[in-house]
């Protein structure tokens, strides 16, 4: 504003126009007033995109939850847990285990038998008969051993384990729905602040085009002498810094499109354009709704119940070792290139493994993870304290940018109408040109300014949906 009402005062310098130089100032006024570009200049570079596909805030959020590689990851993450499923659900099943060892013996073995070391039978006598020696020399052996298996006290711990893993897979799906909030409300954000980037980007190019139609003019004038040298480097320089402005924001706006193709997967030079966002109404969401909708749908919330249960079922588990470990067993062992030893021996049965003496160890092990769970629980009504602040944060944010916006609205029809009424007293000669350039410059400002506003109410907005847990 200020700076089309410096070109004003320059353009209407006391030296006084002629009237051929005034109605050009008119032919100026009615372009600015109109919004359109003069014939011949440049227009704003936020209207090269009008070929582009339109993309709305719905298909950036959809394209989004669907391509972003963040959100795909955290879906990967949860399909881990498929498998991990699985593998606790086979301890179920008997185990099978073989192993075989081969190589060289490093000393032979010697076996010394005295008479009757095997009995002494009638018509027989002693077996043997005399001392007798048996040498098995250092040479290539194998030793095979085979097991099956089947846990039975063990069921319980197996159990345990198999729902502490689908808590772990509820815990990951809730990494997803964080994960998936998180995005679209990214997504949201970008959008918004490029619709009021791309505003910033059109005010600019008005800029620039009123800019460049003075400078015209003024070139003009210096060559007639009707103006001074310095007026017109005084235009110069108010329009070579115009042009920067543009090009600030026409790289600013690059980068938030290449922003937001990141957020939505996609290569970031797919152009695109976006729409203007309506001024939502009024809704009745009150304060204890949204801290009650956030409680109910945060995945923050349900993470924290989970990782409740989630220790208990851990200090479970560790009481559980207590608990000797029984199995019903088949087992196989063979030896081969040892004399008098058995080849092959086979036995079934039931196998029991249990450590009676540990010092204290699970005792304190069942302790600590008593303590673990006591924090959990901690942790869950802290997670929702939190909540119920952040939420609050966010729902106040979200009432002053919409008494911000209406205030900017207000200002912006205020604005338009000063200027309608300069336009009008200027063409019954009641004004200077000055004043109906300046009314448009504050118009164009409290357009940007709305603009700004609109693009605050609905970030604050996406904040609160997102805060709430709304997908």
């Amino acid at each position: 504003m200020a700076k089309d009402t410096a070109i004003v005062h320059a353009l209407v310098h006391k030296r006084g126009f002629h009237m051929r130089s005034k109605f050009i100032l008119f032919l100026l006024t009615l372009a600015v007033a109109s919004g359109e570009p003069v014939r011949g200049q440049s227009q704003p570079a936020a209207l090269v995109e009008d070929g582009a596909p339109l993309l709305t805030l719905e298909d950036a959020v959809s394209l989004a939850l669907g391509n972003n590689r963040q959100a795909k990851n955290s879906a990967l993450e949860l399909q881990k847990f498929d498998f991990r499923m699985n593998t606790a659900r086979s301890k179920r099943l008997p185990q099978f285990q073989v192993a075989v060892l081969g190589g060289e013996l490093l000393h032979s073995f010697d076996f010394t038998f005295d008479p009757g070391a095997f009995g002494t039978y009638p018509n027989v006598g002693p077996i043997p008969g005399r001392t007798t020696k048996i040498h098995n020399p250092a040479r290539f052996t194998t030793y095979a051993t085979g097991s099956i298996d089947q846990p039975l006290t063990q069921q319980y711990k197996i159990g345990l384990g198999i729902r502490e893993t689908e808590i772990g897979r509820q815990i990951a799906r809730e990494d997803v729905r964080a994960e998936r909030e998180k995005v679209a409300a990214e997504v949201r954000t970008a959008y918004y602040e490029l619709v009021a980037t791309q505003a910033g980007v059109e005010a600019a190019g008005q800029v620039v085009t009123t800019l460049e139609e003075a400078q015209r003019v003024t070139t003009r004038y210096v060559s007639e002498k009707t103006v001074l040298r310095g007026d017109a480097l005084e235009v110069d320089a108010r329009l070579a810094k115009a042009k920067y402005e543009l090009v600030t924001a026409q790289n600013a706006i690059a980068t938030q499109r290449e922003r937001l193709n990141q957020l939505l997967g996609r290569d970031i030079a797919t152009p695109f354009r976006v729409e203007p966002m309506p001024e939502d109404d009024a809704t009745d969401l009150t304060l204890a709704a949204a801290r009650e909708s956030a409680i109910k749908n945060r995945p923050e919330v349900r993470q924290a119940l989970l990782k409740e249960k989630q220790a208990e079922y851990d200090r479970r588990l560790a009481k559980a070792e207590y608990i000797p470990d029984l199995s019903l067993s088949v087992r196989y062992q063979g030896l081969d290139n040892i004399r008098v030893l058995a080849a092959n021996v086979a036995s079934a049965g039931f196998y029991l493994s249990w450590e009676p003496f540990d010092w204290g160890r699970r005792r304190n092990t069942v302790a600590e993870k008593a303590k673990a769970v006591e924090q959990a629980r901690n942790g869950a009504q802290e997670t929702e304290t939190q909540i119920a602040v952040e939420v609050g944060g966010k729902y106040r944010k979200w009432q002053e940018t919409a008494l911000l916006l209406k205030a900017a609205r207000i200002q912006h029809e205020a604005a338009g109408e000063q200027f309608r009424v300069a336009t009008n007293h200027y063409r019954e000669q009641a004004a200077l040109v000055r004043d109906v350039l300046q009314a448009q410059a504050q118009s164009t400002e409290t357009e940007f300014q709305y603009q700004q506003a609109l693009s605050s109410y609905w970030s604050a907005l996406a904040d609160l949906r997102r805060a709430i847990g709304d997908e």
